[in-house]
């Protein structure tokens, strides 16, 4: 499924008045500004990052950079989801279009239905049942101490395992999902608990690849401008 994207909208609107970051010279004179990001509401209360992204010689903006979780976001947790990609941020996209008053052409509209704008970076994940939650925790610790890829050996951080964790083409994460759901970032949404999520969940393993700018450009897949 589709965990984490950074995307760019291709559409032409009045900035969404989000507010500025402006660097000021010693003299007090302004070098630069620009727009704040904003947080959209989706379902369950469940956020995604927007930023106008404005042009320097009309004002208006000409894009809509969109940084977040499009699964949270549509459905309140990212559990299980879309493999569907172009059809997942086409329905952020239309959530945006109504919660911001944008206006897009049907040409616009049609660029975003069929995903023909900037990646800048997308995570993919699947998840695999494995016998228990205590087994899923094993395999984990045992990746640990026996895996490497050419970059070297993994690192660990709150129980998940990292392979080219700052790597600025690509990363992938093995973590329990039955464990980041007790946390207060993974927490399900009260509407959602105890609806058979937790217990689907229990015996989980989630493996997630995280490709940057870089590595979509060098595959040449993707539609990279960032």
């Amino acid at each position: 499924m589709l965990d984490w994207s950074l995307v760019h909208f291709p559409i032409i609107h009045n900035p969404i008045n989000s507010g500025f970051v402006i660097s000021v010279n010693p003299d007090g004179t302004e070098e630069w500004r620009s727009n704040k990001r904003i947080q959209a509401t989706g379902s369950y209360e469940k956020g995604i990052s927007v930023k106008s992204v404005v042009s320097d010689c009309s004002g208006q903006a000409i894009g809509l950079q969109v940084n977040g979780n499009p699964s949270k976001f549509l459905q309140g947790h990212n559990v299980f989801g879309s493999d569907d990609s172009t059809s997942l941020l086409y329905d952020v996209f239309l959530v945006l279009v109504k919660q911001f008053g944008l206006k897009p052409t049907d040409e616009e509209l049609n660029t975003i239905k069929t995903g023909d704008y900037p990646i800048g970076m997308i995570d993919i994940n699947y998840s695999f049942s494995l016998p228990s939650r205590s087994d899923v925790l094993a395999f984990i610790r045992a990746l640990e101490f026996k895996a490497r890829t050419r970059s070297g050996r993994p690192s660990t951080k709150g129980g998940t395992l990292y392979f080219n964790q700052r790597s600025t083409y690509w990363a992938i994460k093995f973590y329990c999902k039955a464990e980041e759901i007790q946390t207060t970032r993974g927490k399900l949404p009260l509407d959602i608990q105890g609806k058979g999520i937790e217990e689907w969940v229990e015996n989980v393993l989630r493996i997630e690849l995280r490709l940057l700018g870089k590595e979509l450009k060098s595959l040449n897949k993707i539609k990279v401008k960032y």
